[in-house]
């Protein structure tokens, strides 16, 4: 088994690291293909990311979509999923190269602000959405030291041991294992540091209720939590894809209130993380790989 695992992970590691060398054109030219042919592949996946598309446009345009406009969407969405797994394997080569040319911030002294010693400890919450690997870099490069973010472990050791590389090295992120997290980032925030996180997507434990884009669904609390518990601040930040290889990024300060216990101060900082993610989510729907899970209570999962 580990002979295989390690067979497996040589093989990966090898296309994605061949993946850097290629030129951003033919890239973008392949995810576009996959955008066309996944939906037709991936026809249960292709489904499930319909019918919660259609919930995030009928919410931002007040009416329900037309069926071309899903059809596009979804390919879109397909696009650009494939598209975060080429920015991750070219982020050792290009990531930083990338944030200095071709990034622009809606709002640059607001992010120094955000990113200042004095400002004390900070939570950076992300979705599964946009350009998700650079919002770590940018975080990195602007705030001059190395965020500790969690990641999910795969099952493969041999893949698992390069991606902490990628986004150790490539990101300047100190990437540390799901599995007692908790302790490791508490310690963090109470040293005056900074973390990442991403917070869109229930995958351990029941999560707590949200409406999200005007139906009910639920979001994990962990990060609200903790900024509850370390008088951290709680900031939602997104990096969004433009036309001409350029993108955007956005930072939204969630308010946590002073007052009540420490449960109702936590469920209030994640309604208010929700309605970030909508406003930035909505900039651009297709973006939001989250679609293709189940999101929404009321729909069938």
């Amino acid at each position: 088994m580990r002979i295989m695992q390690r067979i497996v992970g040589s093989i990966a590691i090898a296309a994605l690291e061949g993946v850097s060398y290629l030129p951003e054109s033919l890239l973008l030219g392949i995810a576009r293909g996959w955008g066309q042919l996944g939906p037709r592949v991936q026809r249960v996946r292709a489904a499930r990311a319909r019918i919660n598309l259609a919930r995030v446009y009928t919410y931002r345009d007040g009416i329900a979509p037309t069926s071309a406009a899903l059809v596009r969407g979804v390919q879109l969405l397909f696009e650009h999923h494939l598209r975060f797994y080429i920015e991750t394997a070219r982020a050792p080569r290009h990531g930083r190269r990338t944030i200095v040319e071709h990034v622009a911030l809606e709002d640059a002294a607001a992010v120094d602000r955000a990113f200042a010693r004095d400002k004390g400890p900070a939570i950076f919450l992300a979705a599964h959405f946009g350009a998700i690997e650079l919002p770590g870099a940018i975080l990195s490069m602007r705030s001059g030291r190395n965020p500790v973010a969690p990641m999910e472990e795969l099952k493969n050791p041999y893949l698992q041991a390069w991606m902490l590389k990628v986004r150790g090295e490539g990101l300047g992120l100190r990437i540390i294992p799901t599995r007692g997290a908790a302790a490791v980032l508490s310690a963090e925030l109470a040293a005056g540091g900074i973390i990442g996180m991403v917070g869109d997507r229930n995958i351990v434990g029941a999560g707590v209720p949200v409406t999200f884009f005007g139906a009910p669904a639920r979001l994990p609390i962990g990060p609200a939590l903790l900024a509850v518990e370390s008088g951290a601040r709680l900031i939602v930040a997104a990096v969004t894809r433009e036309p001409e290889r350029r993108y955007t990024g956005y930072i939204r300060v969630v308010d946590i209130p002073t007052s009540g216990d420490r449960m109702e101060r936590s469920r209030a900082a994640i309604n208010g993380v929700a309605a970030a993610f909508e406003e930035l989510i909505m900039m651009a729907p297709e973006q939001w790989w989250t679609l293709f899970y189940p999101i929404w209570d009321d729909l069938p999962a």
